[in-house]
């Protein structure tokens, strides 16, 4: 959602985004690159655009080398560089790495607000380290990068997008100058030639290089409890609990698998959930009838925190995976000549 009243500050946000780019562009400000091969994935607007899951969809397709995460770890309370472990909860970790760690156990990942400082700190432990992924730091300047991926939601594209405050995106269009490839995220199932074609023509005033369309797979669930074992969903009825961006409408593609939506409680991105939220959701779930609860998998890295008050709670996830449509291999090629790695 815009919000046009906040249009007359726009100009100052623009000011101050734009000259920071500007020393960087000249060499004011410095930017540091290292001899180790680094992808950032990132995105110009705020919120969702599937950072973590084309993080992880990298992650898979460089399985052949010796990989590493860094990310910011937002939402967490502590600071300064750290590794994440698996057995970490989400305040120690952020959210988002601790779903990658649970995902690639070999894949050495950490988090630090300094995203430069943490990467001799990585390699001094990891001196073997191929590739370095950064999530979500498209905007942190102070790495020269090797290879850049821009991430953009198919419905909520950059392009028709505005700056902060009044729209929603972090700096102006042309800075998906900078990136190397350009990826359409939560594409429809069957996009047409003439939608990737309006999309590219919507693209190509910022960016000159190759776009790619992708889209999420939901798998196979994830049964948060063993009552969920051979039951058949569509004789039951669900409840939709989460906190990620645009609230609770990533649930809409899932609720076909259900009788029907009784009820929900959705809160904002990376919302620590606190006792008295989870006092909340189990009063609403129970006046719901005590139905299926339906969450995500990063909010599960929160949720899993109150496991022992959660435990009568039949609850589930459905892993997401991304799929690009068609040209995963182009896209691979681009990136292994692009980082220098070979085939």
């Amino acid at each position: 959602m815009r919000r046009p009243w906040l249009l007359p500050f726009t100009p100052l946000y623009a000011l101050a985004v734009g000259m920071r780019n500007f020393f960087f562009d000249k060499g004011v400000l410095k930017s540091n690159k290292f001899d180790t091969p680094t992808l950032v994935i990132g995105n110009l607007n705020t919120g969702g655009s599937g950072k973590t899951p084309h993080t992880e969809f990298f992650l898979h397709h460089f399985q052949d080398l010796n990989t590493a995460v860094i990310s910011r770890g937002y939402g967490r309370k502590t600071t300064g560089f750290q590794w994440v472990e698996a057995a970490m909860h989400a305040d120690q970790s952020g959210d988002e790495p601790l779903q990658i760690k649970n995902k690639f156990r070999n894949t050495a990942v950490a988090v630090c607000e300094d995203r430069v400082m943490a990467i001799p700190e990585l390699l001094a432990s990891y001196p073997d380290t191929q590739l370095i992924l950064f999530d979500d730091a498209f905007q942190h300047r102070y790495l020269d990068a090797h290879a850049r991926v821009l991430l953009s939601v198919y419905d909520d594209f950059f392009a028709d997008d505005m700056l902060l405050p009044a729209g929603h995106l972090r700096e102006a269009k042309k800075g998906a100058s900078r990136a190397d490839v350009l990826i359409v995220t939560k594409c429809p199932e069957g996009l047409s030639e003439a939608d990737k074609s309006r999309i590219m023509e919507k693209a190509r005033p910022y960016f000159s290089g190759p776009i790619f369309f992708s889209r999420f797979v939901a798998q196979e669930p994830i049964l948060l409890h063993p009552d969920l074992e051979n039951l058949n969903f569509k004789e039951h009825d669900v409840f939709v609990f989460s906190a990620i961006a645009h609230g609770c409408q990533w649930a809409e593609g899932f609720l076909s698998r259900f009788k029907k939506k009784v009820g929900e409680l959705c809160y904002g991105d990376h919302h620590r959930f606190s006792r008295h939220d989870i006092n909340l959701f189990l009063k609403k779930w129970k006046e719901a009838g005590k139905p299926i609860v339906i969450t995500t998998e990063k909010d599960w890295m929160r949720l899993k925190a109150f496991a022992n008050e959660l435990k009568e709670v039949p609850l589930l996830y459905f892993p997401i995976e991304v799929e690009v449509d068609g040209d995963e291999q182009d896209l691979m090629a681009i990136l292994r000549l692009k980082l220098q790695l070979g085939f």
